[in-house]
């Protein structure tokens, strides 16, 4: 039976989480439409060894594949040319997908032909386990249910990667490859398709469950300082890969500048967490120059009120700025 979607499991040491991530697949009426890669990353736990359970049990769907540890990147990249589905997507190993939205999904794959889905998510408390918030896919509620190209698609929300459904043969066709040993390279996956799709369809569903508030995530402050080198690694990745697609369709390059404004708009708030140190500030107002004159149209892009009011003060509101984000962060 040919598989209509491959589910990337970036596993590394999460035999807390695994089973409520794989769990939520098995809903019976389409399990079998599904291939489920569970890609253990060196994992020193007992991760690997729950997940080769279902694989036992569900041989159909269910497949371990087991690598040298290289980065949630990696995985990504293992499992594009061994995916066998029309679609692919990614589910971190602590996270997991609604299963009682599951069927209605598959139903909307099968009847779909657009290069790229985009869901609702829910973002949800690792503590108290509810929904704190559910982002959307689109700003206007018209734009569900229907493709669109990218014309419209430059207007809504950006694609992240856990609303993310794309084509397979776009990944594979293309060679897409992104950053390893590395974080925050999920900007590079969401982005570096996009030359390559034409059309898009947004769904209400809100599929995925990302776990928020878990320590020691990427997205935390404190990991991004000091992952700083990683998040710039990325950044001088996206600045070159804009560069290459200088031609790219009016539209396209609009979404693909917007993309990477929201890396840097995150750059901006690392320099504010690191407060006020001059050597900070200096570094801060060099990279603001280069992006400037080197990349205008993500300057232009960076959507923070924040960012453009550093700008416009020449960045000399920077000591208050610096100390009202210690405040709201509880420093």
């Amino acid at each position: 039976m040919e598989k209509l979607l491959t589910i990337v499991v970036p596993a590394y040491n999460v035999e807390k989480y695994i089973k409520n991530c794989l769990d939520s697949f098995i809903d019976l009426s389409v399990l079998r439409s599904l291939e489920i890669l569970i890609v253990d990353d060196g994992s020193t736990d007992s991760t690997a060894s729950l997940a080769h359970t279902y694989e036992q049990k569900y041989p159909y769907s269910f497949k371990v594949l087991s690598k040298e540890n290289g980065g949630h990147g990696s995985t990504i990249n293992y499992a594009i040319p061994r995916a066998t589905g029309k679609y692919f997507k990614v589910v971190d190993g602590d996270d997991w997908l609604d299963k009682s939205l599951l069927p209605q999904f598959v139903q909307l794959l099968k009847h779909t032909h657009s290069d790229v889905i985009s869901n609702d998510f829910n973002l949800v408390d690792d503590k108290t386990k509810k929904v704190t918030k559910r982002r959307k896919a689109v700003s206007n509620s018209y734009h569900y249910n229907r493709e669109w190209g990218f014309a419209e698609a430059v207007m809504d929300p950006l694609i992240t990667i856990h609303s993310m459904t794309i084509r397979t043969d776009v990944l594979q066709k293309n060679d897409i490859r992104v950053d390893e040993h590395c974080f925050y390279e999920d900007q590079e996956y969401i982005l570096y398709p996009i030359p390559y799709c034409t059309s898009i369809t947004f769904s209400p569903l809100p599929l995925y469950q990302y776990r928020l508030g878990r320590s020691g995530q990427s997205v935390d402050i404190k990991m991004m300082i000091k992952r700083h080198d990683q998040h710039l690694k990325v950044l001088d990745a996206l600045f070159e890969y804009n560069n290459v697609h200088g031609n790219l369709q009016t539209y396209k390059k609009q979404y693909l500048e917007r993309g990477i404004a929201e890396a840097v708009d995150d750059e901006y708030q690392i320099f504010l967490a690191k407060g006020n140190d001059t050597r900070n500030v200096e570094q801060m107002k060099k990279f603001d120059e280069m992006l400037r004159e080197e990349h205008p149209g993500v300057y232009q892009a960076c959507s923070r009120k924040s960012v453009w009011m550093l700008r416009k003060t020449g960045f000399k509101i920077f000591p208050m700025a610096a100390w009202v984000y210690s405040r709201l962060r509880g420093n």
